[in-house]
């Protein structure tokens, strides 16, 4: 009776030993012991990846852009590329997300009553785009030439086929694929935080794309400025009119900007008149931005962003270096220091 007790004492004893091995939940400490949980390492997905994917993509591109650009398919690559480089790796992340990601992205078309204020942001970027490019490069800083990241530069020779080839590959794509990615993913998935978060990083990502120093403020800059746009707007489609009539003008328009300087050598009428512009095209801008949102109380349509964000600096300044300190960030940051390494060679 005695030894039949024994036997049932140990099987009690070994049955918990069992199960934690079952469920594979043992591991070694350093003295031998078996009782110390195995640690298991879990990779959250953040938007950051986007932004990382993006950067190698972009930085592959400059690799094999000298394959490309003497072929007489030059646009087509061009197309192409950028649509690997921001739709492939949006594309993935919504299906990711799932059916209803895309509801999120504001993917209606704009209201009549906010084409002014888009075309009031796009003089905004075009006169303080020529402004910041001054102050920082002087007027020499002022190019003949619009390219893409540094790596396509647009080339026109008149014909209708090259014009049209130039509104699509150098305005319209970029406007459509950059601002999905970052005024359309970005600011949505950072928004949860705050409004000015997600201007301030979607922003920052955006300028450091373009993998250019010298014009980073000016990147920074047109970035602030649509996604102003998509919020007083309400649409991701005005954000990428606004950067469509910006791209346009810097396909078409500023180089006879920068040849009109050189040949006249007037900068104090040059900077009057961008100057006159610049203001009086913020102030519209301002005011329309204004009306919108008294429309918008006045009807009681409140924004979808809006939440309810703790005061007090600790939570502002935890909400950003939850982001700059992630991983797919810092890997990001590396990618954009490799490729300025890259280009002073």
């Amino acid at each position: 009776m005695q030894s039949k007790k024994n036997k049932n004492t140990q099987r009690v004893r070994k049955n918990p030993l069992a199960s934690r091995k079952k469920d594979g939940k043992i591991g070694h400490n350093i003295n031998g012991n078996t009782d110390k949980k195995e640690r298991e390492i879990v990779i959250t997905l953040t938007p950051s990846l986007l932004v990382l994917a993006s950067y190698i993509l972009l930085l592959v591109s400059k690799f094999i852009d000298v394959t490309l650009l003497n072929r007489d398919n030059e646009y087509m690559s061009v197309i192409i590329l950028q649509m690997m480089i921001f739709l492939l790796p949006a594309a993935l992340w919504c299906m990711m997300k799932g059916e209803k990601y895309m509801k999120n992205l504001r993917l209606s078309l704009p209201k009549a009553d906010t084409l002014f204020l888009i075309v009031c942001a796009a003089f905004v970027m075009m006169t303080g785009g020529i402004l910041i490019a001054i102050v920082f490069q002087g007027l020499d800083g002022l190019s003949n030439n619009f390219s893409l990241y540094g790596t396509f530069i647009s080339k026109q020779d008149g014909s209708v086929g090259n014009t049209l080839y130039l509104i699509l590959a150098y305005a319209a794509l970029p406007a459509v694929c950059e601002e999905f990615l970052f005024r359309g993913i970005l600011c949505h998935e950072y928004e949860s935080k705050g409004v000015f978060r997600a201007i301030a990083l979607s922003s920052l990502f955006f300028a450091l794309l373009h993998f250019n120093v010298q014009n980073l403020l000016v990147y920074l800059f047109c970035g602030v400025i649509l996604a102003l746009v998509l919020y007083a707007t309400r649409s991701l489609w005005g954000a990428v009119v606004a950067h469509f009539l910006y791209n346009l003008f810097g396909v078409f328009g500023q180089p006879y900007i920068a040849t009109l300087y050189r040949l006249t050598k007037d900068s104090r009428l040059l900077l009057m008149v961008v100057g006159i512009v610049f203001f009086l095209s913020a102030a519209l801008f301002c005011s329309e931005a204004s009306r919108l949102y008294k429309k918008y109380l006045r009807h009681g349509l409140k924004a979808s962003y809006r939440t309810e964000i703790p005061s007090g600096n600790a939570y502002f300044t935890e909400s950003f270096l939850d982001v700059l300190r992630d991983p797919f960030t810092l890997a990001a940051f590396g990618v954009y220091i490799l490729a300025l390494i890259i280009s002073f060679f």
